[in-house]
C-alpha cells in the first residue's frame, strides 16, 4: 500500500477547485483541441439514447446515411452472441435487437477509432492494451451499477472513455515519453506518477478536457475526472464513485488472472486492498461476499460479452 499512498499523496495535490493543470499550460490545452470536433452522428446518437421516447426509426434515420456505421450495427446483430437462425439485413431490425445502448457503443467505437488514428509498433500496442482494458472496465462499472441497483448503460459508456486520456498521452505528448515502452507496461498508479510529473497533470484530466471539448454530458466528464480519487471517493457522486470502483475491480481481476512466471503478486494484494478501502468507504462494497459476488458477475458477463468486446476493439 505504501506506493498508492505515496502517488495518491502526489494526486491530491491537484486539487479540484483549484485552476485545472491542463488547463493552465497553453501546448497541453493545444493538444487536445488539436482533435476534430465530435461527428455529428454521434453527438445526434448520443443525444437520442438519452431520450427515453426514442424508438428505433429514429436510430435509422440519423445512422442510414453511414455505410460503415450500418454495417457495424449489422455485423453485431448477426454475431452468434445472438444466436439467430436468419440473417438480418435490415438495420431498423437490427436496431430493434440490439437496443439504444449497444448501438451508442458501436458509434463510439467507431468515432474513437477514427479520431485516434492507430499507428505501428510500440505506440499501437499501447493503444490496443488501453482500449481492451477499457472496455473490460466498461463491463466491470455495469456490473458494480446493477449490484447498486442503478442503471448499468451509462456506466459502461464511462468504462469506455475512462483512460481516453492516455490516448491523447500516446498520440500528443510523445516527446515527454521517450521511454514510451516502458510507460505502457507499467501498473496504473505508477504511470499515473509519471504523467504528473512530466506533464503536471494526468490523464484524467486531459481525458476530462478531450470530453467537454466534445461536449460530453457533464456526468460523465465528471466519472472520467475523478476515476483516480481514491482517497477522497466517499466525496465523490455515486456515479464517479461506481466508476472508481469498476476501474479498480478490473485491475485486480486482470492481476489476480495472470500466469506468468513474475506475476505481480505484491501488486495484486495492494489492488485488492485498495479495492476494500474504496468499497467500504463509499458504502458500495461493504463486505468481502459483497465482492466475491461481484467478482463473479464480472467473470460471467466478460464471457457473456466476449463476442462484443472482440467487436469493438481497434
Amino acid at each position: 500500500m505504501k506506493n498508492f499512498l505515496r502517488i495518491q499523496g502526489r494526486h491530491k495535490m491537484l486539487k479540484r477547485n483549484e485552476p485545472n493543470p491542463c488547463s493552465s499550460q497553453g501546448r497541453l490545452l493545444r493538444g487536445v483541441e488539436d482533435f476534430a470536433p465530435l461527428p455529428s452522428v454521434a453527438m445526434r446518437v448520443m443525444s437520442l439514447v438519452a431520450d427515453p421516447d426514442t424508438c428505433a426509426a429514429d436510430l435509422e434515420s440519423v445512422l442510414q446515411g453511414d455505410v460503415a456505421l450500418v454495417a457495424a450495427v449489422l455485423k453485431l446483430a448477426n454475431s452468434a452472441f445472438y444466436g439467430l437462425r436468419r440473417q438480418i439485413d435490415s438495420l431498423k431490425h437490427a436496431l430493434l435487437l440490439l437496443g439504444k445502448n449497444e448501438v451508442q457503443s458501436i458509434v463510439l467505437s467507431q468515432v474513437l477509432f477514427q479520431a485516434f488514428k492507430v499507428p505501428d509498433g510500440e505506440q499501437k500496442e499501447i493503444m490496443v492494451n488501453v482500449w481492451k482494458h477499457s472496455l473490460e472496465c466498461a463491463l466491470a462499472a455495469e456490473c458494480v451499477a446493477d449490484q447498486c441497483g442503478d442503471d448499468g448503460s451509462v456506466y459502461f459508456l464511462g468504462g469506455m472513455l475512462h483512460d481516453i486520456g492516455k490516448l491523447v498521452i500516446v498520440q500528443k505528448f510523445l516527446k515527454e515519453f521517450e521511454d514510451l515502452d516502458h510507460y505502457g507496461k507499467l501498473v496504473e498508479l505508477d504511470s499515473f506518477e509519471i504523467e504528473l510529473e512530466r506533464l503536471g497533470c494526468g490523464h484524467d484530466e486531459l481525458g476530462s478536457q478531450l470530453l467537454n471539448r466534445w461536449m460530453f454530458p457533464v456526468q460523465l466528464v465528471q466519472m472520467v475526472r475523478e476515476h483516480h480519487d481514491y482517497s477522497t471517493i466517499a466525496e465523490c457522486d455515486r456515479s464517479s464513485q461506481i466508476m472508481i470502483l469498476g476501474n479498480l475491480l478490473c485491475k485486480w481481476r486482470s492481476l489476480k488472472d495472470q500466469d506468468e512466471p513474475n506475476k505481480l503478486e505484491k501488486e495484486e494484494a495492494a489492488f485488492l486492498s485498495l479495492l476494500m478501502d474504496c468499497g467500504v468507504d463509499s458504502n458500495l462494497i461493504p463486505d468481502e461476499e459483497a465482492l466475491s459476488g461481484l467478482e463473479n458477475a464480472f467473470r460471467q458477463r466478460l464471457e457473456e460479452r466476449a463476442e462484443l468486446l472482440e467487436m469493438l476493439q481497434m
